[in-house]
């Protein structure tokens, strides 16, 4: 061969062509399958042509004049097709200055143990059997599960389990807290094994009935979890995007079958380990199909069914690309050509696709970082937590700001930067600038001196001395209640001991009768002390104020209404007695002083904003919470665990700030919960965010 013209290279003979669906614009698209590497290589119909004619070894302007009829490809079009074939190395490597680059790029590829880590440490996975055989083998036992009757019918019972379920919603929800233990999360990480397992094979068992091969089975670890993957790659060579969408839906098809039969299966079976195996089952699928797998920011199996949907292949590369485009033309005012010329509507779902998924993962990356920081041990949490920040969220903006600076150059004032370093500017005074002087901090208002008055007995309301809401003094008789049992079991009482009297005078003369005497004797002091107890209930049917103060009846007790002994009938408080409670996280304290004005809003917002001054810092923090309303664990916003004593022990640390409240004439019937605003020293938003990092800091500096 003339060393100075230019040949076709030999196409690999075990590369396989075939026809796939079409492309996003009508036209034909084929595949390029390389077996060795599992491949799938996406063409046009000009590349297929292409292959069809091609002739190994043939000079390529030979090629191109005997062709030119049959394909519209000029000179330089032909060297980049085969470009492509070098470098996805398609074609036979026959020289040894091939079999050099081959090894030269297979030590390119090769990466560190450190750095594959860093890369892969979020999703690994390890291929562990080939299960294609096994599929064949076994998919006839499984057949009947495609079929409408199994599908509706499982469809039928899961609703009747989901109308069920809410008529026991109660019951079903105390059920997660029985599992809330150390053994309850063993069993969940079993039963998350078993239904992921069930996923896959959802998936392996779907693409081998549309006669695709599933190439491996192993399993991933999915932020060092272990779960099990299916290698479903052979799908792509499918014509019809409806079998391809089913094969990426049959895993959570699994799933959310699994949940149904478990949900209804759960009504039914009575209390034991079945029921228990059932609620496990059926709570796993649910939360793992609905908030994971459904998830199109995450190339899981929601992202795939947006793609087949939305038919926009390689989505996240290509929604990337288009946004970063859109980014530096509406900031920087840069005028680039687009990635890729698509129509308005796709260009626009693109980017909005891409902003999305940035922001997702951007929440998602910083809480594993959180999440392997606190589950890990300290060292190695540190270094996750560092990788997380740098690595996935850092490293991003950084190198995107390394693009932009070089663009300095070619880079000139004009109307849409200039507004972009408008809003910077104004963002930095806003971060820097010391305007925010207000501190919120959850809060409790409390009378010390408080009470609520019941009826002693089952009684009825004779006399009302007491309006709805009025100031009382110590003694004062607010209302008289009346209970006929207790009259008729005083009336017996009395009644026994008369003839325990008469019994004892009968016997005053005999000697003889001591011993009957004594028994009749303690039988009516028996009775006396009775009759004692019950007088003194019947005093308390009488009720007066135990101290001055404000006494507010509850509006649904009236005159003549009967009352029991567990619902309170009046409240009484004392206004000067009422108290401000709040606590502060550490970082905050340093911003209160005593004598900072402060608001008050009430939670449930049906008393008006209350006034006051802080009188008190304690300069100790409060390991317990002794007010329920305020503890997470009651949908509180202070974070707290129960602790083996079964107190509330808060997770960081908090200090108590007690204020002086100005009321006039609210109706204070009962304790209330909410936020305190204090306007306390002004400071920035940096300021703040730098003092809180670095006390996280020097707290979780201690090994």
């Amino acid at each position: 061969m003339d060393a100075k013209k230019k040949y076709l290279p030999k196409l690999r003979q075990d590369i396989k062509l075939m026809e796939t669906s079409c492309a996003e614009d009508g036209s034909k698209q084929w595949l390029l399958f390389d077996p060795i590497r599992n491949k799938y290589f996406t063409i046009g119909e000009v590349s297929f042509i292409l292959i069809s004619l091609w002739e190994a070894d043939s000079e390529i302007e030979d090629f191109l004049s005997k062709n030119n009829r049959k394909i519209d490809i000029d000179y330089n079009d032909l060297e980049v097709f085969i470009h492509f074939l070098h470098q996805n190395y398609l074609i036979v490597q026959e020289e040894e200055n091939s079999f050099k680059k081959l090894y030269q790029e297979y030590k390119k590829s090769k990466q560190s143990p450190v750095k594959w880590l860093i890369h892969n440490y979020l999703f690994i996975r390890i291929p562990l059997f080939k299960p294609d055989r096994w599929l064949e083998q076994n998919i006839k036992y499984i057949n009947f599960l495609y079929t409408k009757t199994w599908q509706n019918l499982v469809l039928i019972l899961g609703f009747m389990g989901i109308l069920l379920v809410l008529q026991n919603l109660d019951t079903f929800l105390s059920t997660f807290l029985y599992f809330f233990s150390y053994e309850g999360f063993l069993y969940y990480v079993i039963s998350l094994i078993f239904v992921k397992s069930m996923h896959e094979l959802g998936h392996a068992f779907t693409a081998k009935r549309y006669g695709s091969k599933v190439a491996s089975m192993g399993v991933a670890f999915l932020v060092l979890f272990p779960v099990l993957y299916t290698d479903t790659t052979d799908s792509w060579k499918l014509k019809s995007k409806y079998q391809r969408l089913q094969i990426v839906l049959a895993g959570m098809k699994t799933e959310l079958y699994l949940a149904m039969i478990s949900t209804f299966l759960w009504v039914f079976l009575p209390d034991g380990s079945l029921k228990s195996i059932a609620f496990i089952i059926a709570t796993t699928s649910w939360i793992t199909s609905l908030l994971i797998n459904i998830s199109p920011f995450l190339r899981f199996d929601g992202y795939y069914v947006l793609s087949d949907v939305t038919d926009s292949k390689n989505l996240q590369p290509r929604s990337f690309a288009m946004a970063r485009w859109f980014i530096r033309k509406n900031i920087l005012g840069l005028e680039e050509t687009l990635p890729e010329v698509l129509a308005t509507k796709k260009k626009n779902f693109f980017i909005t696709y891409a902003i999305l998924t940035w922001i997702y993962r951007f929440f998602l990356f910083l809480g594993i970082a959180f999440l392997v920081y606190y589950f890990a041990f300290k060292v190695l949490g540190i270094i996750l937590f560092l990788v997380e920040i740098i690595w996935f969220i850092l490293m991003p903006i950084y190198k995107e700001f390394l693009y932009w600076w070089s663009k300095k150059d070619i880079l000139k004032w004009n109307k849409t930067n200039k507004i972009s370093f408008g809003i910077f500017c104004l963002f930095v005074i806003l971060l820097f600038i010391p305007w925010n002087s207000n501190v919120n901090i959850p809060a409790i208002i409390e009378a010390k001196s408080f009470v609520q008055i019941y009826s002693p007995k089952h009684a009825q309301i004779k006399e009302l001395l007491l309006e709805k809401h009025q100031e009382v003094k110590q003694g004062d008789v607010l209302i008289v209640l009346y209970s006929p049992q207790l009259e008729l079991e005083i009336s017996q009482v009395e009644k026994e001991i008369n003839i325990l009297n008469i019994q004892l005078d009968k016997l005053a003369g005999f000697k003889t009768m001591l011993e009957q005497r004594f028994v009749l004797e303690e039988q009516l002091s028996r009775k006396n002390k009775e009759l004692s107890s019950l007088q003194e209930i019947k005093s308390k049917l009488k009720v007066t104020a135990p101290f001055d103060g404000i006494a507010y009846l509850n509006d649904y007790f009236h005159l003549n209404q009967w009352v029991d002994d567990k619902t309170p009938i009046i409240d009484l408080y004392n206004l000067d007695s009422l108290e401000l409670v709040g606590f502060c996280p550490e970082n905050m304290l340093q911003y209160i002083n005593i004598g900072d004005k402060l608001k008050f809003f009430v939670k449930s917002g049906d008393i008006t904003t209350i006034k006051g001054e802080v009188i008190g810092l304690e300069t100790i923090s409060t390991p317990y919470l002794q007010y329920p309303e305020l503890s997470s664990n009651f949908k509180g916003s202070i974070a707290t665990r129960t602790d083996t004593n079964k107190l509330l022990k808060t997770e960081q640390a908090y200090y108590k700030v007690t204020a002086k409240i100005n009321i006039n004439d609210e109706i204070l019937n009962r304790r209330f919960h909410g936020t305190a605003v204090i306007s306390a020293e002004a400071s920035s938003i940096a300021k703040r965010f730098f003092n809180f990092t670095i006390s996280t800091i020097i707290k979780e500096s201690g090994f």
